[in-house]
């Protein structure tokens, strides 16, 4: 009976016995629990209290203390382990102690294994709220576990890998956080808690000297001109890396812009106009989509065109308005060039006059091309890109979604370190993250 109990626990202490009918059924502030009644009792070797061996008589039973420990969750009820520990009384240091068990740290009553099963749920996305309820434990003794786990995962100020990407994520209402990663593993170094350049500077230059500054290669950002001064103060050898996706993602908006804006002078009371406008409007992802994509062979069923190509359509959508059919010829000629990664026709595109019929996007995205145009050849010359960090992104962003936000920047990047760094490969692994 008493190693089912144990078993079905996963109790390990040889020391704790159970009798039968050993669970018995209550509340507890209000709240429905079931009660596992057991005994730990052993004959010490030593006091604890001052070291002295046990000899003879010396140290002799005395009495016993009720501990509630919680358990994980039994069944559909909360689970407490009434454990009656065996106290004992020292004749040498003329003092008493209590009989200690490895699963709960002594002067705690929450078990280990609860605490392993907190810090588990804690690296999935899941609100303190949630694992709090799961798991029979306060809010605060949630953040506790994820304040102990994350002290294993600290950003070690080591040296410097050779390809660094920078990025920044939203974790406040008008509060914007800064990381920066190792390009080739998309291992996360770390994150502060603003973007601005006096507080990377201050970062780097307070946790890394100039010789492992100066190891660094590359630096892969967006187009945020802000990190580029900075960039070349504190990385003096590094090549500065514009993030290919939002290279296209600015003409690709631009494009997408002058769609909408020749979209919506057709929006009236003709009945021809609001086809046009119906048809601009459904068939934005063709107009945006690269023209050697286009299928131009397959017919298919459209609604508001008919059996149609892909191509069709969009020629038939272009020559609606000429604005929208030159700037889109722009587009794809940008696009090809930045995806076939030729620098010589895209440099020629940027610096060749233009007719009157581009449109202000179109000028703007090519003004900001232009000016990062050193950084955008270091792009088609080294494989790196944001493509890891932006995927990190994503799974903070969700983090702070399920926690409805965090007001305290270093809880939320303790919870972004165990979410990224605590990979539990076995239960023996979990407990003895637990006890340490």
């Amino acid at each position: 009976m008493s190693n089912n109990i144990k078993n079905l626990l996963d109790i390990q202490d040889e020391n704790i016995t159970f009798e039968e009918d050993c669970v018995t059924y209550g509340t507890h502030k209000g709240i429905a629990y079931q009660f596992i009644h057991g005994r730990l009792s052993y004959e010490p070797n030593s006091c604890l209290k001052c070291g002295a061996k046990k000899e003879g008589s010396s140290i002799y039973k005395n009495g016993s203390q009720k501990s509630r420990i919680t358990l994980n969750m039994s069944g559909m009820r909360p689970t407490y382990l009434v454990l009656k520990k065996q106290r004992f009384f020292c004749k040498d240091c003329q003092s008493s102690f209590t009989a200690e068990t490895p699963i709960v740290k002594k002067h705690c009553f929450i078990s280990n294994n609860v605490k392993s099963e907190v810090a588990v749920k804690c690296s999935e996305a899941q609100s303190i709220t949630n694992i709090s309820r799961d798991c029979c434990v306060s809010h605060a003794t949630v953040q506790r576990v994820i304040n102990d786990a994350a002290k294993h995962f600290k950003p070690h100020y080591r040296a410097l890998p050779e390809h660094l990407s920078f990025d920044e994520f939203k974790y406040a209402k008008g509060k914007m956080a800064f990381e920066y990663i190792n390009a080739e593993t998309g291992e996360i170094l770390d994150t502060l808690e603003g973007r601005t350049n006096k507080m990377i500077r201050d970062h780097f230059i307070t946790y890394y000297d100039l010789t492992h500054r100066k190891r660094v290669k590359t630096v892969t950002i967006d187009m945020n001109s802000a990190y580029v001064s900075v960039i070349k103060e504190l990385f003096p050898n590094a090549d500065i890396i514009i993030d290919r996706f939002h290279i296209i993602q600015l003409i690709n908006r631009s494009m997408n812009k002058t769609r909408i804006k020749v979209m919506n002078t057709f929006n009236t009371s003709n009945n021809e106009d609001l086809k046009k406008y119906r048809r601009l409007k459904g068939y934005w992802k063709l107009i945006l989509k690269n023209q050697s994509d286009l299928l131009s062979t397959e017919y298919r069923y459209y609604k508001l065109f008919g059996q149609r190509t892909e191509r069709s359509i969009v020629q038939e959508m272009l020559a609606y308005d000429e604005e929208l059919s030159t700037n889109y010829e722009l587009y794809q000629t940008l696009l090809r060039a930045i995806t076939r990664q030729e620098f010589n026709n895209l440099n020629m595109l940027l610096n060749e006059k233009r007719q009157a019929e581009i449109n202000g996007y179109f000028r703007t995205s090519i003004k900001t091309l232009k000016k990062h145009l050193p950084y955008i050849m270091n792009s088609f010359k080294y494989p790196y890109n944001n493509g890891r960090i932006e995927g990190i992104n994503n799974k903070i962003k969700v983090l702070n979604r399920v926690a409805y936000g965090y007001r305290n920047f270093q809880n939320y990047k303790k919870r972004i370190l165990l979410h990224f760094y605590f990979k539990p490969a076995s239960i023996n692994q979990n407990k003895k993250l637990s006890t340490a």
